[in-house]
């Protein structure tokens, strides 16, 4: 099918690794593992190649589908026993007697398959230069009624062709489908003023099919030269054309497919002085094309606003009505506009679709209570082609990423890190060479706002990871309907709906918590409304769950206690996410049965006063949150048997004379650890020194005071005692009351530091020694004390690029900024 690698295919390959590994786990099936394997990869080639609307095909896909969904929970036991060293003969000889079932469905399958499909004899490309490809309805006749509210983004973009220093000019225009790139570069292409500045005008559209020959052939036939020039001569009659004439070269729609020609294209061929005074323009949706081409300038088109959007949907709804005839039109026509965003596209598409009925205000009032994208794509299906396009070019890992939104509320503000946690939970994600999953999570959700498919709604300052995102009511409208093909959730008018084949769920106050039972496959429950929704012992039925996530929830410590018993029968969990719980005052004994688990969030749990010691079991764990529990005196003794730890919030320390709580001494035993948030009080014993500083992969270290019990002097002493590695790249100081920071704060002991963050404290002065810092972001907040002059400390600081600065009245020279920010 079209999308069928969507989730398949990442599944498949979660298989087939799991695969390779187990077969000792397994009796009575091993001599099969080999051909199950080649049968597997034949299938998905199978599937992969076709597009076949065949009811059988499509019957057997969504089984195939479900069979690996079932294969990937037997394997995940099979790995979980591995990991505790659990070969029980009776576990063996079931799960052999279960792969023995799949095995036989399985080619039941690849026998119907076989009979209507042919395996592709070079593999399978869902990605080939034989995909469909959408024709784009723009055309190289450019109207003025397209052009509303774009002006300033022409005019922005004259600037930059028109200005003197003569030199070959690289222009992005990047932005999701619909936002009116194509029509600002047609502006562009047919102003007078641009049109006397070069000797020859060229117009590419490329499109996701990318050939190079097609992409040559039509600069060259466009400049006049002979049509019959052969292909291995089109680059050098090109690169002539430039050297002798300047030219604009418009490239309409580069996608990331042929990036690497791109990149040699503009950087290598194009390279000198002999091709100055011509100028590229590219619209892309993707902003790492733009940055791989090295563009000099960067245009990002925004959304229309009201006014604006209203005069665009106007033009095209009434293109012969006269302004007065439109008042009983404006308020139900007003209400249609506001669903589209300011997306220009979807504007003209809806307001063409208006524009083609009758002008009956009863018409409109019914299309206006029907609103929805699918209404767009019956009659004219231009916005959703467009999106669909920018799907159908995702690769497989993206695709899932992005089908998880569609759990989320419209206009729903999603924190990154619980979005990433799920992803990495359901094994939607993993690591890459030195790269966790955590920050290959990130890198994930980077490449879909590059993309234009998610906005970003937050960011942190300094390097612009993102904090908080949402989706664009359009571009969520295309997961909904993708997730539901995908059968991984369903929907109607009223919002998602519980199936027997749902596989993600977003929780919401209305929803009936027994229905529960009736989604046995459910691999993700995530609460996505404020309200309090009802929970039941069903959810222990949930045998397949992977990720649960009933943050900020408002059970009380009886409710809780219930809560967590139910979950301990989860024993595939592997993401649980309870962050704020007003009530939970204990974590029980039973957490030990979760034996998958791989993250565990308690944050900001204020009554949270106990935690078992058997926690220290999960030895899958990689992420631990226990930060701002302020009730939870320490953590327990045996933190350090979680090797493969990679993030640990909320460190706290007794005296060594307490067995019960953890020692400093047992980080040592926590190499993976690239991220550690610890709180030190007066209890906290730092006697074992350099601890930290043997933890060769940490990047992030956090320290908080207790500032009630603890004097300036001790703190200082403290710190002495907690060198982080040269390697690491962030650190933050919370409540730090000496005057001097700790020697070790130094550009020699910290070379790759690039983010410093000092808040609440009675610091004097930050020092740089004999060499500069590297720092490429600052943030100092409530230092009343600190003494400096900001032409100074730039001096010292030659790379920074961003800072907060607020509370720090003896900081001289800072420039006025509000509120208190400053950017290089």
């Amino acid at each position: 099918m079209a999308s069928v690698d969507a989730l398949i295919s990442p599944l498949v390959d979660r298989v087939l690794t799991i695969l390779t590994s187990q077969a000792q786990y397994v009796l009575g099936f091993s001599y099969q593992f080999e051909a199950m394997q080649a049968m597997v990869r034949r299938i998905r080639a199978l599937l992969g190649d076709s597009d076949n609307s065949n009811e059988e095909i499509v019957e057997t896909t969504a089984k195939f589908r479900d069979l690996m969904y079932e294969a990937d929970d037997i394997l995940t036991d099979c790995l979980i026993r591995e990991e505790y060293h659990d070969n029980n003969i009776v576990f063996r000889y079931k799960t052999g007697r279960k792969m023995n079932s799949i095995y036989k469905r399985m080619k039941e399958m690849d026998d119907i398959l076989g009979g209507h499909l042919k395996e592709p004899s070079g593999g399978s490309s869902s990605h080939g230069d034989d995909t469909e490809q959408f024709t784009r309805t723009t055309t190289k006749d450019c109207h003025e009624a397209d052009i509303v509210g774009l002006e300033n983004d022409v005019k922005k973009i004259k600037g930059w062709i028109l200005r003197t220093d003569n030199k070959l000019l690289k222009i992005g225009i990047v932005g999701m489908g619909g936002l009116g790139k194509t029509t600002i570069a047609k502006k562009i292409f047919n102003d007078t003023d641009v049109r006397y500045h070069f000797n020859q005008k060229i117009w590419v559209s490329v499109s996701s099919s990318f050939r190079v020959e097609v992409i040559l052939r039509s600069i060259l036939q466009q400049s006049g030269e002979e049509s019959a020039v052969v292909q291995s001569e089109m680059l050098h009659k090109v690169v002539s054309l430039l050297k002798a004439k300047t030219c604009l070269i418009i490239f309409d729609d580069i996608w990331e497919k042929g990036i690497d020609w791109w990149k040699n294209f503009f950087s290598s061929d194009l390279a000198g002085s002999a091709c100055s005074g011509s100028c590229f323009i590219i619209t892309t949706r993707n902003k790492e094309v733009a940055d791989a081409i090295k563009a000099n300038e960067t245009h990002h088109p925004k959304v229309l606003d009201d006014k604006k959007s209203w005069l665009l949907f106007s033009k095209h709804a009434f293109p012969e009505v006269k302004e007065e005839s439109l008042e009983k039109f404006k308020e139900v026509g007003k209400k249609i506009v506001s669903e589209c965003g300011g997306l220009p596209l979807a504007i003209k598409t809806i307001g063409g679709l208006l524009g083609s009925k009758p002008h009956s205000l009863q018409e409109w009032k019914k299309i206006c209570d029907n609103f929805s994208v699918l209404d767009i794509t019956e009659e004219n299906s231009v916005v959703m082609k467009s999106l669909q396009l920018s799907y159908d070019a995702l690769p497989p890992h993206l695709k899932q990423c992005l089908l998880c939104f569609s759990i989320y509320p419209e206009d729903f503000d999603i924190q990154a890190e619980k979005l990433i946690h799920w992803w990495i939970g359901e094994g939607l994600i993993h690591g890459k060479d030195s790269e966790t999953t955590f920050e290959m999570g990130f890198k994930h959700l980077s490449m879909l706002v590059s993309r234009c498919l998610v906005e970003v709604v937050d960011t942190r300052g300094y390097d612009g990871r993102v904090y908080s995102c949402k989706m664009h009511d359009l571009v969520r409208d295309l997961t909904l309907a993708m997730a539901g093909k995908e059968k991984v959730c369903s929907f109607d008018e009223e919002g998602q709906k519980l199936t027997s084949d749902s596989r993600w769920l977003g929780f919401t106050s209305e929803m009936d918590a027994q229905s529960l039972n009736k989604t046995p496959k459910l691999r993700a429950l995530l609460q996505t409304t404020n309200n309090q929704a009802q929970l039941h012992s069903n959810l222990g039925s949930l045998c397949s769950l992977r990720a649960l996530d009933l943050s900020s929830n408002k059970l009380d410590n009886v409710a809780l206690k219930k809560l967590l018993r139910w979950i301990s029968s989860l024993e595939r969990l592997a993401y649980l996410n309870l962050s704020g719980s007003k009530g939970l005052e204990e974590v029980p004994d039973s957490i030990s049965k979760l034996r998958n688990l791989q993250i565990l969030v308690l944050s900001g749990c204020r009554k949270l006063s106990k935690l078992s010691p058997s926690i220290t079991y999960l030895k899958r764990l990689i992420i631990l949150d226990l930060s701002s529990c302020d009730k939870l005196p320490y953590l327990p003794h045996g933190l350090g048997s979680l090797s493969q730890l990679q993030q640990l919030s909320g460190l706290r320390l007794a005296s060594q004379s307490n067995r019960k709580s953890c020692q400093l001494l047992e980080l040592g035993k926590l190499g993976e650890l690239r991220i550690l948030r610890m709180h030190l009080s007066k209890d906290s014993d730092i006697t074992s020194s350099d601890v930290l500083s043997k933890l060769k992969k940490l990047k992030v270290l956090a320290i908080d005071f207790d500032t009630e019990k603890l004097d300036g002097k001790y703190m200082q002493e403290m710190l002495e005692q907690l060198p982080p590695p040269q390697g690491l790249e962030e650190l933050y100081l919370r409540r730090y009351h000496h005057d001097t920071l700790p020697k070790w704060v130094i550009p020699d002991s910290l070379p790759h530091l690039a983010y410093l963050c000092i808040e609440d404290g009675g610091l004097f002065d930050i020092r740089a020694g004999e060499i500069t810092w590297n720092l490429e972001g600052l943030c100092l907040k409530l230092l009343p004390y600190l003494k400096k002059d900001w032409n100074i400390l730039t001096k010292e600081m030659p790379l920074l690029r961003y800072a907060e600065v607020s509370g720090c009245s003896q900081i001289d020279n800072f420039p006025k900024a509000d509120p208190g920010i400053w950017r290089a």
